[in-house]
């Protein structure tokens, strides 16, 4: 099984509160690119899991729009992405899944699946792939590709 990491892309500087900060539209363009790199390549997730912050909800649903159908969860627990939330995606039963998250969050939450802590940093529109043997994982994830955004051009 495959867990994917992605965070959010550029949002927003300020706004009335961190939880309505919106993805510019540079953050939107470049988390499009992403997706496209990452489908040219044969991905697909299974499922895509967001936060309920707008800035998540809007990465969510950009891709979305190249996987029409795809179920979609927005879970609080993303906001956090502790052990809980791997918990809480196998008790979903959810198959590969795209976690849409926030910093530090998704390093946390990387760390916990590789069984290392602070080996990775998510910038905007980061996506990590991890295989798992099963949520929550009973032994350390592989990670199989850490691509920054400048890397999604590379396969367009």
């Amino acid at each position: 099984m495959l867990v994917t990491l992605m965070r959010h892309g550029i949002a927003e500087s300020f706004a009335r509160s961190d939880a309505d900060r919106r993805l510019t539209d540079a953050g939107e363009r470049i988390v499009d690119e992403v997706i496209l790199g990452l489908k040219s390549c044969g991905w697909c997730p299974g499922a895509i899991v967001c936060s309920p912050l707008t800035r998540s909800r809007q990465t969510a649903a950009v891709a979305l729009k190249h996987f029409p159908g795809t179920p979609l969860e927005v879970l609080p627990s993303v906001v956090e992405a502790d052990e809980a939330l791997l918990a809480e995606l196998g008790a979903r039963e959810l198959i590969d899944p795209l976690v849409v998250g926030h910093e530090p969050g998704l390093s946390r939450l990387a760390g916990a699946l590789l069984g290392a802590r602070g080996v990775l940093h998510f910038q905007p529109a980061t996506v990590a792939c991890l295989r798992v043997d099963a949520l929550p994982p009973r032994t350390p994830a592989e990670l199989l590709f850490l691509a920054p955004p400048l890397f999604a051009r590379l396969f367009q």
